[in-house]
């Protein structure tokens, strides 16, 4: 008898043994589960968390959409910050040919109408003196359009850092002829 006591104590012994070692084994594999639980949502909170795309953006004249300065009339550039008729502004001197005519030396001068878009065309050379208003739009503006019961002048103007493109066309209506010119000069001044 005293035999089976003995086994059945060192039984108990051993047991308690693997009983300890599965509920330790379990509890660090529990808390090593809830860490990593823990630490996967960690990183899909801060993961998923944007950045407003518009916060290091100053849009100084527009307002910022997706990234982007969303510039209103008269406005451009990547902050909104410059001015679409300053492209145009200064005193231009080049030379003008209209249809078969001789080539003639002329000078254009663009100057601020209204703030922020609107400007005045000056152009001379040779015998055509005109002067036109307009709206600066990027890549080129075009003036509005002169009509009488006489004449019919469209002009528009494109710049190019410091070189300038004026085209106008001059419809005669008595007798109906249509007059293309071309003034290309550079900047001399702004």
């Amino acid at each position: 008898m005293k035999f089976i006591c003995t086994l059945t104590d060192k039984l108990k012994k051993h047991i308690a043994k693997l009983y300890f070692l599965i509920v330790m084994k379990n509890w660090k594999l529990s808390l090593l589960t809830a860490f990593g639980f823990f630490a996967i949502c960690v990183m899909v909170v801060f993961n998923s968390c944007e950045k407003d795309p518009c916060m290091d953006l100053n849009c100084k004249n527009g307002s910022c959409v997706d990234g982007l300065c969303q510039c209103p009339t008269g406005w451009e550039g990547a902050e909104c910050d410059i001015m679409s008729a300053s492209r145009f502004l200064g005193s231009y001197t080049g030379s003008m040919t209209c249809d078969n005519f001789p080539v003639v030396q002329g000078n254009a001068t663009i100057t601020l109408l209204e703030s922020p878009d609107g400007i005045r065309l000056h152009l001379g050379a040779g015998n055509t003196i005109l002067t036109m208003d307009g709206i600066a739009r990027t890549p080129e503006t075009h003036f509005v359009t002169h009509v009488d019961p006489e004449v019919t002048i469209h002009a528009y103007v494109t710049v190019d850092a410091d070189l300038i493109y004026i085209y106008i066309e001059t419809i005669d209506k008595k007798i109906t002829h249509r007059q293309i010119c071309r003034f290309t000069g550079h900047r001399v001044s702004n």
